[in-house]
């Protein structure tokens, strides 16, 4: 049900474990959508086309950058990384040692 997902990854292993948690792979198997490629920009499940956390990592303000980038795709002005036809989008942060946030941005159909 998600065109895109902003997940906050600021190291490669984080992306298999969030994969996990937030529901889209069974648990130890996140690895294998990330090795099929099922996340890369043309996969059914693309993430971090913006680049994520491990382009950059402002403290304090990345969380809010994965919320802006979903709702940048949705609205479809995420520039050079923005993908054809995107509808939903999944937004997610972490901080402090156990507290994360995910938002669902969900768009009205927008002219072509």
């Amino acid at each position: 049900e998600v065109d895109v997902a902003e997940i906050y990854v600021p190291f490669s292993w984080f992306e298999p474990m969030w994969l996990e948690n937030l529901g889209f792979a069974e648990e130890f198997t996140g690895w294998r959508m990330v090795a099929e490629g099922v996340t890369a920009p043309d996969g059914a499940l693309p993430v971090n086309m913006s680049g994520g956390v491990l382009s950059s990592n402002p403290i304090g303000a990345s969380g809010m950058i994965r919320f802006a980038e979903a709702a940048l795709q949705v609205m479809g002005r995420a520039g050079g990384h923005q993908l054809d036809g995107v509808r939903r989008a999944l937004g997610h942060a972490y901080g402090g040692g156990s507290q994360y946030f995910s938002m669902w941005v969900v768009g009205a159909d927008r002219p072509s």
